[in-house]
């Protein structure tokens, strides 16, 4: 499945850095530009689903940037979303009249981005199987609903004897396996995925809720997984860290 292309455009580096972290995590393509020509340029060649242009840039007011956009054949019918931290409502009437479709306050909720994005770009399916090695528990239960938000395939192996084969048969991209304080098994478990020449190089992240995080540091290091997960989880932060293993090129 193709990804919807997101175009930002905004000056600010660390406001352009946090959303397109956002957007990427949620399965988007991000194409950025600090500037409104680069930007419209931009919009006519990649034909973007959705543009989010700052109404403050450089050089070129985003209400004139919008105007251009809607005037051009290659972009008039792409929806834009306003971006600022100037709320008058006599503004927001203003990006409405010209065109604009919706307005994101600065700085942007990420929930309420993602909302706004799914409602003109679509929702995007992430693609991947997910290994969860756990029993019953509420840090598992609170994973899986968390893993199903995100729209991928989850696949709940119990952490027992056969876990092993149960894991080379699923094929997994990643494994998220939760560890239990002084339970020397579920140690013995993950040195031998690693050591298995099918299951060794698929990315193995750790996931307790009774651990502190100086244990969860100290787990990842003689254990030699990827990584732990901050329980409790917090979802936007959840998702960015199991994308960044699924799609380590992105």
């Amino acid at each position: 499945m193709a990804k919807a292309k997101i175009l930002l455009i905004e000056d600010d580096p660390v406001q352009s850095e946090f959303i397109s972290r956002q957007l990427k995590s949620s399965g988007y393509e991000v194409l950025t530009a600090p500037k409104a020509p680069e930007g419209i340029e931009l919009a006519k060649k990649e034909k973007p689903a959705l543009i989010i242009l700052d109404m403050i840039l450089p050089g070129m007011h985003g209400l004139e940037a919008a105007v251009k956009l809607l005037s051009l054949p290659e972009t008039k019918a792409i929806p834009i979303v306003a971006l600022s931290a100037m709320t008058i409502p006599k503004f927001i009437e203003e990006c409405y009249r010209v065109g604009i479709k919706d307005f994101l306050k600065k700085p942007c909720d990420p929930k309420h981005l993602l909302r706004i994005v799914e409602r003109y770009a679509g929702k995007q399916k992430r693609e991947g199987l997910v290994a969860v090695v756990s029993s019953i528990s509420a840090a598992y239960t609170e994973l899986v609903m968390s893993l199903s938000k995100m729209h991928l395939k989850i696949e709940t192996v119990a952490p027992a004897p056969k876990s092993l084969d149960r894991l080379i048969s699923v094929k997994p991209n990643v494994i998220l396996l939760e560890v239990v304080p002084e339970d020397k098994k579920r140690e013995e478990l993950i040195q031998m995925i690693k050591a298995d020449k099918r299951l060794g190089s698929i990315p193995l992240l750790i996931f307790c809720s009774e651990a502190s995080e100086e244990k969860m540091l100290e787990l990842v290091k003689t254990l030699g997984v990827e990584a732990y997960l901050t329980y409790p989880f917090e979802y936007f932060s959840l998702m960015e860290t199991i994308n960044r293993y699924l799609h380590p090129d992105e």
